[in-house]
C-alpha cells in the first residue's frame, strides 16, 4: 500500500498515464466494431441488426462485469487486479484477430469485453484517491477524455486499418497495444486502495445478469411485435428480475451493490443525464457509419478522417469542461452542452443521399464536442460527494448503468433504422429520437441547477 505522502509525482503521473491508457484502449474497442457493421455484414453474410451485436453483446458483458468489480476491487490488490484485466482484455483481442467465424468473434469480443467492464470503475476509485478532491475535475476530466476520445477515435482508426489490412487488422493492433500497456503495468502500476472485507453473492450476480441481459435482448426483438414472448416476455422478465435484485439490495445488510447511494439528489440526476448522453452518442457511433458508407458510398477511409476534426475538439472540449468546473461551476459548461447536442440533432434531420463528407464531419464533432462537454462534470458530480465504499459502490453502479444503456443505445438506433426501412427517411427519425433524448438531458439539468440553487 502506497500512502498519499509517499506518492512522488512521478508515480502518481506514471499510474495515471497507464489506467488512462488502460481506459482510452479498452473503450475504443468496446465502440471500434460499429464502424465496421457494413464489413462484417458483407464478410459473414449477416444482417445488420445482428452484427451490431458485437458492440451491443460487448457493452452488455462490460455493464454486467461491473457489479462483481465492487467485490474484486475490496478484495484484490490494485495491481494484481489491473493485470487480470489486461490479460482478459489482451486475450479476447487475439482471439477476435483469429476468428474464422461470426460466433467466434462474437465470443472473442465478450472476452475483450469483460476486460473492459473491470477496467472502468477500478481506474476511476484509484484516481480518486490517488488525487486530493479540489483537482478531481480536472482528473475526472483527463479520464472521461481518454475514454470519450478512444470512442471517437474508433471510427477513424478503424476506417484506416480496415482499408490497410482489413478487419483482423484491426485487432491484431488492438493485441499490441493491449500487450504493451501490461508492460507499463509491470513499471508503474501500484496498490493505492485499501483491501475491505466483501461478500460475492452469486444469487445477487444471476439476478442482475439476468435482468440486463433479457432486458436488452427483448428490446432488441422488439420488431417482432410488443407482445410476443420474446420480445414483451423478456422485455418483462428482465424488468421483474432487477426489481427483485434491487428490492434485496436494499434489504440486505452487507449487499453486493449498496443502492442506497441513490438517495443522494446528485448522484440520481447524474445517472439519469449519463444515461441520455449515451443513449446519442453510442446511437450515434452505431447509425451515422451505416448512413455514410451505406447510403452515402463514402469509403472506410474517408468516413475515418471526417471523425478526425471532431476527436480533435472533443479532446480539447473534455480538458476545458473540467477546469470549467473546478473553477466556475456546471451551469456554463451543461448549456453549452445541452445547446450543441440540440443542433446536432437538427443538423442530422437534414441528411441526404449526397450529403458532403464535410457536413457528415460538422454533425460528428458537434456530438463529439457536446459528450465531451457533459461527460466529465457529470462523473464528477456523481461520484464527488460519495466517499470511502459509498465511492467503490457509486462508481461501480455509475459505470453498470452507463454500460448498459450503450449497449442499449447501440439496439436501439440500429433497431428505430430497420424499422423506419434502412433508408434517408429511417436516418431522419433516428435524429428526431436523438432530440427528444436531448429534451431528457435538459430536463436533467434543469432538476440539478435547481437543486444546487435550493442548496
Amino acid at each position: 500500500m502506497i500512502h498519499n505522502k509517499d506518492r512522488s509525482d512521478i508515480q502518481r503521473t506514471g499510474i495515471l498515464v497507464t489506467l488512462l491508457a488502460a481506459a482510452f484502449i479498452t473503450s475504443m474497442s468496446t465502440t471500434v466494431t460499429g464502424n465496421m457493421i457494413p464489413n462484417f455484414t458483407r464478410f459473414f453474410g449477416i444482417s445488420s441488426n445482428l452484427a451490431q451485436w458485437l458492440t451491443s453483446g460487448a457493452t452488455l458483458i462490460s455493464g454486467i462485469t461491473i457489479p462483481v468489480t465492487a467485490f474484486l476491487i475490496k478484495r484484490i490488490p490494485n495491481k494484481v487486479y489491473f493485470f487480470s484485466a489486461m490479460i482478459a482484455y489482451t486475450a479476447g483481442s487475439l482471439a477476435a484477430f483469429l476468428s474464422l467465424n461470426f460466433p467466434m468473434l462474437l465470443v472473442s469480443r465478450l472476452v475483450q469485453a469483460v476486460g473492459c467492464g473491470m477496467l472502468l470503475s477500478f481506474a476511476q476509485i484509484v484516481l480518486l484517491k490517488l488525487y486530493p478532491k479540489e483537482k478531481h475535475g480536472t482528473i475526472m476530466a483527463a479520464y472521461s477524455m481518454s475514454a470519450m476520445l478512444s470512442s471517437i477515435v474508433g471510427p477513424t482508426y478503424a476506417g484506416l486499418m480496415i482499408d490497410a489490412f482489413g478487419w483482423r487488422g484491426v485487432f491484431a493492433s488492438l493485441f499490441v497495444i493491449g500487450a504493451l500497456i501490461i508492460v507499463c503495468g509491470s513499471i508503474f502500476m501500484r496498490n493505492v486502495t485499501e483491501k475491505e472485507e466483501a461478500k460475492l453473492n452469486l444469487p445477487y450476480i444471476a439476478l442482475s445478469s439476468l435482468g440486463f441481459a433479457s432486458f436488452l435482448i427483448g428490446v432488441s426483438n422488439i420488431s417482432g411485435g410488443l407482445f410476443s414472448l420474446k420480445s414483451g416476455g423478456l422485455i418483462t422478465a428482465g424488468v421483474t428480475f432487477l426489481a427483485l435484485f434491487s428490492v434485496l439490495q436494499l434489504k440486505a445488510e452487507k449487499p453486493m451493490l449498496n443502492l442506497r447511494v441513490f438517495q443522494y439528489p446528485s448522484f440520481r440526476i447524474a445517472v439519469i443525464l449519463s444515461l441520455c448522453m449515451y443513449l446519442i452518442a453510442m446511437g450515434n457511433a452505431m447509425v451515422m457509419p451505416i448512413y455514410a458508407k451505406s447510403i452515402c458510398g463514402f469509403s472506410d477511409t474517408a468516413y475515418g478522417l471526417a471523425t478526425i476534426f471532431g476527436s480533435v475538439l472533443s479532446a480539447a472540449a473534455a480538458l476545458c469542461a473540467g477546469k470549467l468546473y473546478d473553477k466556475i461551476g456546471v451551469r456554463p459548461v451543461f448549456m453549452a452542452g445541452i445547446g450543441l447536442f440540440a443542433v446536432f440533432s437538427v443538423m442530422g434531420l437534414f441528411f441526404a443521399q449526397n450529403t458532403s463528407i464535410l457536413y457528415i464531419a460538422v454533425v460528428f464533432a458537434l456530438q463529439s464536442v457536446a459528450m465531451s462537454a457533459l461527460n466529465s462534470p457529470t462523473t464528477a458530480m456523481a461520484l464527488g460527494g460519495l466517499e470511502g465504499r459509498e465511492r467503490v459502490d457509486g462508481s461501480a453502479i455509475f459505470n453498470t448503468l452507463r454500460q448498459i444503456s450503450s449497449s442499449l443505445a447501440s439496439t436501439l438506433s440500429v433497431l428505430i433504422f430497420t424499422l423506419a426501412g434502412s433508408d434517408i427517411t429511417a436516418i431522419h427519425r433516428v435524429y428526431v429520437y436523438f432530440m427528444l433524448v436531448t429534451i431528457g438531458i435538459a430536463i436533467s439539468v434543469v432538476l440539478y441547477l435547481n437543486l444546487k440553487v435550493g442548496k
